[in-house]
């Protein structure tokens, strides 16, 4: 009787814990387990990873003690599992720099230890990182990586967020049918395995590239199917965020009154759950709906709230947007200097993003590229492979009917003569094959080269807009100006006279803003035309040594007659042996001197932001050795972070502000070198410290 009893009592303890929810449980574990050894650090893991969403922070803090401990027992799984944890939690944030390098260093640990699924997991989330720094080359690469193991490890559960990734990604580089093939892919799985997590991120996927369209009616109904199934997951981050998608449709679609019911209800709940990362968005949705409702005064309040928020974070769409909302606002109350000041920060920030949208557009076209030109590779392998086959089932068959006309002497020459006609055919149909395959290869490069010119011109139309775009505005702006001056009655009043000196210097800045944004636009006609033309010019020889020399002076003299002017220390180191050199002197002049400016203009910086003492240096040299020219570019500058160096090269990529660059010096540099004369263009630096290009020519 005794033992029944005690069972009984232990089934109904089994089953009343078995109905705590999981973080409750992992709790208790945690707080009853205080050893510190490897069971303590996988509590503390599943623990952090259970509160990811609820509880961000209290995460983070568990991960790191993970982490710690982990390490301190030299536990390489437990260390390993923490750090993809600390990645998740900052890439969450838009903390892209320290996500990069937890995920990398937690991506190393799984590869020692063979673990194929976390792999994975570190592919997802590093896609999801280079996706938001804009690199949507390397994050297409990265969501393919994880497709193909995905589907090598025929996991379910990742293949519905492999092709989930892939339909986001899809979508921002505007390949819409590929986007949604990967989404309805992606809801497919999701309802086989009976995965409603899946299930949510395809339909929040789907809204996103309907919204992208804009197809605001269809958009909404994604996302309304998207807030009732993450409100009965639990996951109220989620469903939060998919109430702000649906009053951002309803906003489109003039439906004002739910747009603020939602807006009000998500910023209280933002805000109890330190979802922070959301609350511009919701203030520029709130801020228009005020506006359109003529409620200027609700929406300069909204609108400056999401503008500061959106200037810390740095979201570049946010504050196009909302500055475009305070100018419209400030307007309406008659507050036209704040007006103008807006007007001018959303003309800014909406080239930033054309330039931006180019970028995305060659980003898919160089993938599509690249993975054609795979395609095609291992079709060319393949075809090679069947006729090295074919040709081995020949010489053995030749090889067969040889060991038989040694037995039959008598019709040894008739069949020796037949097989060699044969050989002759088959290596004439090789030969033949062969041909057809090289032909088919240049017409798959000719066609591809003419896409990419298509591409590049589309992208020289698209860029003058804006230059031109802000030549209109502040022709408008200026006209508006005089009218407003010529209607005013003269006074002597000391407030009107300051009004209109100020609306003459408006004028003034107006004027020179025109003539810069026309010098701009001519600049990225030559510097993109130049592009284009890069390695077609006939070479010639010349004196390395010269070469460097003169555009270095030039260099100097351009900085020298700025204002203010610039000069610093150039040592230069020539090698007599350098010699002649057979390049076209144009283009390497050109790539020199583009270096060359660079380098001053990173002395100039650091000396702006030194302190007193600092001595700008530029050391330039010269050599020859191994049967190759080598030129060094040395400068103790601003120097670069990782992050920077790894984009120098891609096109349309500056560090420098809004207006001051193209940034395609240092690409056309890189292909001027690397492309059309067969060198190599290499980058140390440090930042805070140095940088120094070596480039490296054929001698």
């Amino acid at each position: 009787m005794k033992l029944w009893f005690l069972l009984l009592l232990l089934l109904l303890s089994t089953t009343a814990w078995a109905q705590v929810p999981a973080v409750e449980r992992l709790q208790v574990q945690v707080r009853t387990h205080p050893q510190a050894d490897t069971a303590r650090v996988n509590l503390l893991n599943a623990l952090a990873f259970e509160q990811r969403s609820t509880a961000p922070r209290i995460s983070k803090a568990s991960f790191e003690e993970a982490l710690a401990l982990a390490r301190q027992l030299a536990y390489p799984l437990g260390e390993a599992q923490a750090l993809l944890g600390l990645g998740f939690y900052y890439r969450k944030r838009n903390e892209y720099s320290l996500a990069q390098t937890y995920t990398e260093q937690a991506h190393l640990l799984f590869e020692r230890l063979h673990d194929l699924r976390n792999q994975l997991a570190c592919t997802y989330n590093l896609a999801y990182i280079f996706f938001g720094q804009g690199n949507y080359t390397q994050a297409l690469d990265y969501s393919q990586q994880g497709l193909q193991l995905a589907e090598k490890l025929a996991d379910p559960h990742w293949l519905v967020l492999m092709n989930a990734q892939l339909g986001i990604i899809s979508t921002e580089v505007g390949e819409y049918s590929k986007a949604r093939l990967y989404l309805e892919q992606c809801l497919q799985l999701a309802r086989r395995y009976h995965n409603q997590s899946g299930v949510s991120q395809g339909l929040r996927g789907l809204g996103d590239l309907y919204r992208t369209q804009q197809k605001w009616a269809v958009a909404r109904r994604y996302y309304e199917q998207d807030v009732l199934l993450a409100r009965s997951l639990g996951d109220k981050p989620g469903a939060l965020v998919e109430e702000m998608n649906v009053a951002d449709m309803a906003e489109h679609q003039g439906r004002y009154n739910e747009v603020f019911a939602y807006c009000y209800q998500v910023l209280r709940q933002l805000r109890q759950l330190d979802v922070v990362g959301y609350l511009p968005w919701t203030q520029l949705v709130l801020a228009r709906a005020h506006l359109h409702t003529n409620r200027p005064d609700s929406a300069i309040y909204y609108g400056k709230a999401s503008l500061q928020a959106s200037l810390r974070s740095g979201t570049k769409e946010n504050i196009r947007d909302v500055s475009e909302v305070l100018a419209q606002a400030s307007a309406t109350t008659n507050s036209f200097s704040a007006a103008y000041c807006y007007q001018r920060l959303f003309t800014i920030y909406q080239d930033s993003l054309s330039s931006r949208d180019l970028i995305r557009r060659i980003a898919a076209l160089q993938y599509g590229y690249e993975l054609d030109r795979k395609q095609a590779r291992i079709r060319q392998l393949t075809r090679t492979q069947q006729l090295i086959q074919q040709k081995n089932r020949q010489q053995q068959w030749l090889l067969s009917v040889s060991l038989v006309g040694l037995l039959l002497v008598g019709g040894l020459s008739a069949v020796l003569w037949r097989n060699n006609q044969q050989k002759q055919r088959a290596y004439a149909l090789l030969e033949k094959q062969q041909t057809e395959l090289v032909a088919t290869q240049k017409q798959l490069v000719a066609a591809e080269k003419w896409a990419f010119v298509g591409e590049v011109s589309a992208g020289i139309a698209h860029e003058l807009q804006n230059p031109l775009h802000f030549m209109k505005k502040f022709a408008e702006v200026s006209v508006a100006l005089l009218d407003h001056d010529s209607h005013g009655t003269p006074t002597t009043d000391p407030a009107s006279a300051e009004l209109q000196q100020e609306i003459m210097a408006g004028l003034k800045q107006n004027l020179q803003e025109i003539s810069q944004h026309g010098q701009r636009a001519s600049s990225i006609i030559a510097d993109m035309l130049v592009h284009a033309r890069t390695g077609s010019a006939q070479r010639e020889s010349v004196n390395i040594n010269a070469l460097v020399e003169e555009n270095l002076l030039l260099a100097s003299q351009i900085a020298a007659s700025k204002e203010p002017p610039f000069q610093a220390t150039i040592h230069t180191a020539f090698d007599a042996a350098a010699g002649q050199v057979a390049v076209v002197p144009a283009e390497i002049g050109r790539g020199l001197l583009n270096l060359f400016t660079n380098a001053l203009h990173a002395l100039e910086t650091q000396q702006n932001q030194s302190a007193i003492g600092y001595q700008p240096v530029l050391r330039v040299s010269t050599e020859r050795a191994n049967g190759q020219i080598a030129i060094r570019i040395h400068d103790n500058g601003t120097g670069m972070t990782e992050e920077v160096k790894r984009q120098i090269f891609q096109p349309f990529f500056t560090t420098k502000p809004l207006g001051k660059g193209t940034g395609l010096g240092l690409s056309l540099a890189h292909d001027t070198i690397t492309k059309g004369h067969g060198g190599m263009l290499q980058v140390d630096t440090k930042e805070g410290e140095f940088t120094e290009f070596v480039i490296l020519l054929p001698a």
